[in-house]
């Protein structure tokens, strides 16, 4: 596993083939579609720097100003967002190792981190980045009611769907996203603020529509000081029918 990685989870894929797009996912006009079936659109957002890639010992490695991935990602899955940029993003299928919990506490990253790098461990699964982190379900506090947090197979020939303890290995559905890069770690209530800019750009874009809670994505572990570390916070959305 590679070390840099831990750091997500105590701070806080790929298809199969090329992908069929429905006419709900297909990329709208300017994306960058992948073959894998992911695309991006920037949409808005003041970027610190822009996004340069170089190639890494097992795969792209990104760079945007002073926040940069040290882990490749899965097959197929799309660049992470630059910080202060708006994109959308298409996600493909996705092969993933999830934790889930109802207990709100604030060590979800250690409750979720350990079931999920022993997983790996006992399997020889190496980490990719990022370190998908989903919430849902908040009660009239704000305080998180249910949480999951998955670590993704860089392709499904890592092994098979299913359980492995308290672990679940799934394919995702594909999904779109708007997404803001984040320069330094976020608490929930963090995220929380951070999401509202992204209702801001929805509410000026009403052919796009907020469909849940908001996730985000950790590219970094403890190697990296809390204040570089890179992050994405996003809402899943969909087209609004006309």
């Amino acid at each position: 596993m590679h070390a840099p990685l831990l750091a997500v989870i105590l701070c806080l894929v790929s298809p199969a083939g090329q992908a069929e797009r429905s006419p709900a996912h297909a990329p709208p006009e300017g994306a960058v579609a992948l073959e894998s079936g992911a695309w991006v659109l920037r949409v808005g957002g003041e970027p610190e720097a822009e996004l340069t890639e170089r190639e890494g010992p097992e795969g792209p490695l990104y760079r945007a100003g002073r926040v940069a991935t040290d882990t490749k990602l899965p097959i197929g899955y799309p660049a992470p967002t630059p910080p202060g940029a708006i994109e959308l993003k298409h996600y493909p299928t996705i092969r993933r190792a999830e934790f889930s919990s109802g207990q709100a506490t604030g060590l979800m990253g250690q409750r979720g981190f350990w079931p999920l790098f022993r997983h790996i461990t006992r399997n020889e699964i190496a980490m990719t980045a990022p370190v998908e982190m989903e919430y849902a379900d908040t009660n009239d506090d704000e305080r998180i009611d249910h949480w999951t947090m998955a670590f993704l197979y860089h392709t499904p020939e890592n092994g098979p769907t299913g359980e492995d303890g308290e672990v679940l290995i799934v394919d995702t559905e594909p999904k779109t996203f708007l997404s803001i890069g984040v320069r330094g770690r976020q608490g929930w209530t963090g995220v929380l603020s951070v999401a509202e800019r992204l209702d801001e750009w929805l509410a000026e874009h009403p052919e796009w529509r907020r469909t849940g809670m908001p996730r985000t994505l950790g590219y970094n572990g403890p190697n990296v000081r809390v204040a570089d570390q890179w992050w994405e916070v996003q809402v899943p959305v969909e087209r609004v029918s006309e």
